[in-house]
């Protein structure tokens, strides 16, 4: 790495201890142009969730766990709300009945509600004897 930082290759600058401080992409770039540089013995991975890991496994598996109920718990809370406000909607519905059925009772006691009685009509000879 020295020599392709010397000749190059790499592009880096040197900080005011005189390190050399290599761009993360830079270094990269450089490792993928180079092949003999990419055997499975060179590179390092790191696998969080493997056979080889239980630890990890089930630090995820609470994790999931954990979610989980909190979620069976935002749910219940959230179907016991829909529950009251269905309840409250019904309430509401019927006391709207109730009131247009007094606001109409009311009305029918405003207006005159008694059968309007027609006089017979008189004929042209009978206004005429009195």
């Amino acid at each position: 790495m020295s020599k392709a930082l010397q000749s190059g290759q790499i592009s880096a600058e040197k900080d005011d201890k005189g390190r050399w401080q290599i761009d993360p992409s830079e270094l990269q770039r450089w490792m993928d142009a180079n092949p003999f540089l990419n055997t499975p013995e060179n590179q390092t991975t790191t696998h969080m969730e493997t056979q080889e890991n239980p630890i990890g496994n089930s630090a995820l598996s609470t994790e999931v766990k954990m979610l989980r109920e909190q979620m069976d718990k935002l749910e219940t809370m959230h179907e016991r709300e829909r529950q009251t406000l269905l309840g409250q909607v019904e309430d509401l519905k019927v006391e709207a009945e109730r009131r247009s059925r007094e606001h109409m009772q009311a009305l029918a006691v405003l207006t005159d509600q008694r059968e309007k009685v027609t006089e017979p009509r008189r004929r042209f000879f009978g206004l005429l004897k009195g």
